[in-house]
Formats: structure tokens, sequence, C-alpha cells
């Protein structure tokens, strides 16, 4: 059992990619029947869609579905195509044709968090110029399972992020993944610990994919409502909102052992 102690302490492992795996997200497992991964991207940049669309192009495993400038067209092409995974842009305008500056910037979180719950099957994966903590913890908590910088490493990322979010895991390109470990949890959480059944539990759903809350309470011999219960105390002693939140937090925290966390291919995609 890992020590709930040691809050502050950075893992050595933040200068790689952060990849955690798979977690109670079995309706995600579609794709393994050889079906390619449905990829939507919504970006004002023309350099952006140039760079996903070559990264894409000729790959068996992905399909870029459709792509779009602004952010009325980001729920119908969800609706029509219904996606796996939804490359988004931070910074774009409302309407297509017009630049923020024109016609205001669209509210990206606010519709992530909306669009999570209409459409769970789908997941988000954040492209965006800035490393900004705040905006990065703000994107996990509506539900986004993925945060990219959009710089000269992008493409060697987005592969990798498709596939880890596409399984229901989180994926952080390389700074994304420092600034999020170098930072202590507010005051007052970072003292929290978990209760030994409560971290037992946390521990569960990182490392085993694919199992549900009743599969887990199974094996745990507990029933799945007293499962749920420890999953909602995570949550309130956490301060998050969502599993993935929950998981960031703990690993912040030092509660989690890199061997639970996935690294990242090395080999060229």
């Amino acid at each position: 059992m890992p020590s709930l102690q040691g809050a502050s302490r950075v893992p050595k492992y933040v200068m790689a990619p952060l990849v955690v795996p798979a977690y109670n997200l079995p309706m995600l497992q579609a794709n393994a029947a050889g079906k390619p991964i449905k990829v939507i991207l919504i970006d004002d940049h023309y350099l952006i869609h140039e760079s996903v669309a070559h990264k894409l192009a000729g790959q068996a495993e992905f399909q870029l579905a459709a792509t779009g400038t602004a952010g009325e067209e980001l729920e119908p092409l969800i609706e029509q195509h219904r996606p796996d995974v939804v490359l988004l842009d931070l910074g774009i305008p409302v309407k297509v044709g017009t630049s923020i500056r024109q016609g205001g910037r669209y509210q990206v979180l606010p519709a992530v968090r909306r669009l999570q719950q209409k459409y769970p099957e789908t997941q988000f994966v954040i492209l965006s110029a800035e490393a900004d903590t705040s905006l990065i913890e703000g994107a996990l908590e509506v539900g986004a399972r993925g945060y990219l910088l959009k710089d000269d490493e992008l493409s060697l990322h987005l592969l990798d992020a498709i596939r880890a979010v596409n399984k229901g895991g989180i994926y952080f390109s390389k700074e994304i993944s420092q600034q999020i470990m170098s930072k202590k949890p507010p005051r007052g959480q970072a003292g929290m610990e978990l209760s030994e059944r409560q971290l037992q539990v946390l521990l569960a759903i990182i490392a085993n994919a694919n199992l549900s809350y009743a599969e887990h309470a199974k094996n745990m011999g507990i029933a799945e409502d007293t499962f749920r219960n420890h999953v909602r105390a995570i949550f309130e002693k956490l301060g998050a909102t969502n599993i993935a939140f929950a998981i960031i937090r703990a690993i912040q925290l030092g509660m989690v052992p890199e061997r639970l966390l996935g690294a990242p291919r090395t080999r060229d995609n």
C-alpha cells in the first residue's frame, strides 16, 4: 500500500507525457473490433488542420470524420458523426467566418461539460497554445480527457493521445504533465488523507481497465452502493468533480504508484 505522506513530492516521471490508463469505461471498447477511431477536429488555425490531417492520413487506425473552425459547428458535427474523440481548440470564435475579435470567443469548457453528458461515448482532447494550470484543471473538471499544447511537439503526442482517451484514459503532453505534477493541491487538501479503503478503491479503478463499479465492488467483497459511496467520499476529499480529476489529484498527492501510469510509446507513429 503506497504511503499517503509526501504530498508535495513531484514524481520523477513528470518530464514525460502523462498517461493514465483506462478506467471504468467499457463502452469505449467498440474499436477493438477493428473499426477506426473516429475523430473530429474543431480549430480555427489552418496549420493545425493541415498538421492533424497529415498525421492521420493513411492510418487505418484513425478516421478524420469532419473538421470545423467555430463553436457553432461543434454539436452539429458530433450529432452527425458520433465521433469517438473530438480535438477541440480552446480559443475558437462562435461563428464560422468570423474571428474572436469580431464575434466573440466560444465558451469551450461549458460546452464540453454539456456535451460530455449528452454524448458520453465521445471523449474530448483540448488543444491550446496556453499552459495555464487553471485552464488545464478547468478542462479536467468539465470532463476533458486530454490537454495538448499547440507547439512543435503536437504531432509527436497526437496519436498516443487519441488512443489513450479513446480507451478511457487520460493524456497530457510533457509540459502540461510537468505543470500539473508541480502544482501543490489547494491549501487544506494536501493534509487531507484518504482512508485505507478509499485508497484501495481509487487504485482499483486506475489499475483495472474496463471493470464496472459493480465488478470492482464484487472483487473487493463489498456492495456496489458501498463502493459508490467510497467514490463520492474520494471526490469530496480530493476536491474533484469526476474520476479523471480525482486521479490527477491523487497523483499530485503522491498516492498513485508509478507502475499504474502508462508510458507513452516510443516507436515512430
